[in-house]
């Protein structure tokens, strides 16, 4: 039997040395001592806010502002218009069959006048300056039969026809309820009081 020895020596690569790690010298070991951790970058703060927040911001509070001031308005503009309301509802619930129910509409108007106008302006007026003054401030000139009721049956016993009060009253509502505040007039800024209209 032949041997594979020297053919096997032969074929198979010299074996190398093995290397040794290199020596640390003091020169390398200063060196490492040197190098510090990785530091993480500062998270990034919420404050100063970028100008984006800041226009976010100040268009956010004037909208509060906006939003404010408007509720106030139309709350204000609501109590202006509270008189015509409450004049309207006190005409309506009027029984026309009652006596002197003609007395009790020009009461109303003239309740509704002063709030609006001032009591220097409108409350000493009767008579045909009375009915000019209520034409001149609405759009819709007073009805004969409503003209005839006031004139001829507010400052005396005498009753007016049935249809003459539906169409004063109707006259009334329809005043109360669309009259405009003259332009070279001095009214109010704020209306007065209740109690002051009711003493007409």
């Amino acid at each position: 039997m032949k041997s594979f020895g020297p053919f096997v020596k032969q074929v198979l690569p010299p074996q190398q040395p093995t290397q040794q790690p290199p020596q640390i010298t003091p020169e390398m070991q200063q060196l490492l001592e040197q190098l510090k951790d990785i530091h993480e970058p500062a998270p990034i703060g919420w404050w100063p806010l970028a100008p984006g927040w800041w226009i976010l911001a100040g268009v956010l509070i004037a909208l509060a502002f906006a939003t404010v001031w408007l509720f106030f308005y139309l709350r204000r503009q609501r109590q202006r218009k509270m008189y015509r309301v409450e004049g309207a509802r006190l005409l309506k619930q009027l029984d026309l069959q009652q006596p002197r129910v003609v007395e009790a509409i020009n009461v109303l108007l003239k309740r509704v006048a002063v709030v609006t106008f001032g009591r220097a302006q409108c409350g000493p007026l009767t008579g045909e300056r009375w009915i000019e003054f209520l034409q001149s401030t609405a759009d819709t000139p007073m009805p004969e039969p409503a003209r005839r009721a006031i004139l001829e049956s507010l400052y005396s016993a005498r009753e007016p026809d049935a249809q003459d009060l539906q169409i004063l009253q109707q006259y009334a509502l329809d005043w109360v309820r669309n009259h405009q505040v003259l332009e070279n007039s001095q009214t109010q800024t704020e209306p007065p009081s209740t109690q002051e209209a009711e003493h007409v």
